[in-house]
């Protein structure tokens, strides 16, 4: 939905799928058609399947959990079998490892970009508050409904701008955790709502929100009232880290740019 939040997405959730693809592919088969990696002689074998085999390094550097040399023994037994069974199609598998590669060298790359990045102080956050008033020192009232089918969010949609009891129709119908509250989400500032991934429409919203997509469900929000800001300290600190994700957001975008103009990229759909 935000852009901050797609790219916490990318730099943490993702981070287990990458983990878990990496260890995946990590084992090194002793009769590969390709010549040995120099980089294998002298490292710890912590698991080993038929030829292939798990090293420490690669477990401590993708800093898997427990259960992950057990995992990784079970999924080298299965894939064995399918070599074994024929299964295997050559041009996905070198698709797959690319793709583990891609994502691997994404992430040291965001990370890179991250640590680049200087977080700003409160002194940084209020003059940012301070360019942007109506996010910042305004807190609206909040109401949410969450419904899982967007037919159904948009027939309440319709009934609710008829005049339909928005509280009401949250304790009945709304699948979020507020809902036994009438949805009520209390007074909060736009700008922490932008931080929570919403669009600028739902963070300036005046009244009935239109249906806003999430991979929560399909979100209907209602402000009642707005007043002055009250808890200064708390929007701070919620402006330091909009501040924060918006020069991750550029730095990225520049990384992005830069490397768009000195590579080739076409795209034939």
């Amino acid at each position: 939905m935000g852009k901050s939040v797609a790219l916490w997405i990318l730099t943490v959730v993702v981070t287990g799928a990458t983990v878990f693809v990496l260890l995946s592919f990590s084992g090194t088969a002793e009769n590969s058609e390709s010549a040995p990696d120099p980089g294998d002689t002298g490292r710890e074998v912590i698991a080993t399947v038929g030829n292939y085999h798990l090293y420490a390094s690669d477990v401590a550097a993708t800093r898997a959990g427990e259960g992950a040399v057990d995992q990784w023994v079970r999924d080298q037994l299965l894939a064995c079998a399918a070599e074994e069974a024929g299964l295997e199609n050559s041009a996905m598998s070198r698709f797959v490892q690319a793709r583990a590669k891609q994502l691997y060298l994404r992430d040291l790359m965001v990370q890179h970009v991250i640590d680049s990045v200087t977080s700003p102080d409160s002194e940084e956050a209020l003059v940012y508050m301070q360019s942007n008033p109506e996010l910042f020192f305004v807190e609206r009232h909040y109401f949410q409904i969450i419904a899982a089918d967007s037919s159904v969010a948009e027939s309440l949609h319709v009934r609710l701008g008829w005049g339909q009891n928005f509280q009401i129709t949250a304790q009945n119908i709304s699948l979020g955790q507020k809902a036994a509250i009438g949805g009520d989400l209390g007074f909060v500032t736009g700008g922490e709502m932008l931080i929570q991934g919403l669009p600028m429409e739902i963070a300036l919203l005046d009244g009935l929100s239109e249906v806003v997509p999430s991979n929560l469900g399909y979100h209907i929000f209602k402000v009642s009232e707005t007043r002055e800001l009250t808890d200064s300290v708390r929007v701070i600190r919620s402006a330091v880290e909009a501040l924060y994700n918006a020069r991750i957001d550029a730095a990225i975008d520049s990384v992005l740019h830069a490397a768009e103009n000195r590579l080739t990229v076409e795209v034939n759909r």
